[in-house]
Parts: structure tokens; C-alpha cells; sequence
């Protein structure tokens, strides 16, 4: 007989799982794009300093040559995959929990930022991407000649 383990707060990560799924990948409708939706969701953390943003997103067992990072239109995709086992047979797995396929998450970055000084690295399976501060917008004036 198998001991079931009761977790009190089961139901509600998944829920909030599922929310995540569902507003992670929202994209207005008057911006067209190439967006997919992903078949899992990795756990990310913003925080902001005086230089700029720092993304970092978990995604452990992702090789770095299977994430694409793009920015468009002030829009910063991180997208990629996360291979399963090379066998494809079930036998044996008690329990599967660790997702697989596909991840996408959006971000809309300010209009100060630097595009041309984002950068990336990963380190033991964060990968952490750093958005520098560009200069704040400044009104401009226009003679009339």
C-alpha cells in the first residue's frame, strides 16, 4: 500500500499555477505577433537597482543553446525548451512533476532602457538578464523658422 502525503496548500499552487499559465501569456490584440504559448511556465524575479533591471527565471535542466532572448518594440521575450528523457517509455516513473516542452514569458521593458547594452548569462540553471538604464526622456523643442 503507497502513503499519500496530504499537502494543504496543493490545490491552491496549482491554481495559482494555472493563473500564471493564463496571464503570463496574455498579448494585446492590436499588437500582432509570432507568440506561443508554452507548455510550462518558469518561476521569475525582477528586481531593480540604480543601473537597471535584473531578470532571473529558473529554468534547471535548459541548456543555454536552447533559449532564444529577443526584444521588440520595448517587449523582452525569453523563450526555450526543456528536453524530457531521451526514453520515451513511462515504465518504471512513479511520479512526473518536472515539466517539459516549451516556456515563453513576456516583459514589457520602460522606454529608458538600453537596448543595446542588455546581456545575459546563466548560472546553475538561472538565467539572469541584465537590462541597463538608458536616459530619461527628454521633451525636445522645435523652432519655428
Amino acid at each position: 500500500m503507497s502513503q499519500l502525503v496530504y499537502s494543504p496548500f496543493g490545490a491552491l499552487n496549482q491554481l495559482h499555477r494555472e493563473l500564471n499559465r493564463v496571464f503570463d501569456h496574455y498579448t494585446p490584440e492590436d499588437e500582432p505577433t509570432s507568440y506561443e504559448t508554452g507548455n510550462w511556465v518558469p518561476q521569475v524575479d525582477i528586481r531593480e537597482d540604480n543601473e537597471g533591471f535584473h531578470v532571473f527565471a529558473d529554468i534547471p535542466g535548459v541548456d543555454a543553446r536552447d533559449v532564444d532572448i529577443t526584444l521588440d518594440r520595448n517587449v523582452l521575450t525569453i523563450k526555450g525548451t526543456r528536453h524530457g528523457d531521451a526514453e520515451t517509455s513511462e515504465k518504471g516513473y512513479k511520479r512526473r512533476e518536472r515539466a517539459t516542452g516549451i516556456f515563453v514569458r513576456q516583459f514589457t521593458l520602460p522606454d529608458t532602457t538600453d537596448e543595446e547594452a542588455i546581456s545575459a548569462k546563466m548560472t546553475n540553471g538561472v538565467l539572469e538578464v541584465v537590462i541597463p538604464k538608458g536616459e530619461k526622456h527628454k521633451p525636445r523643442t522645435i523652432t519655428i523658422q
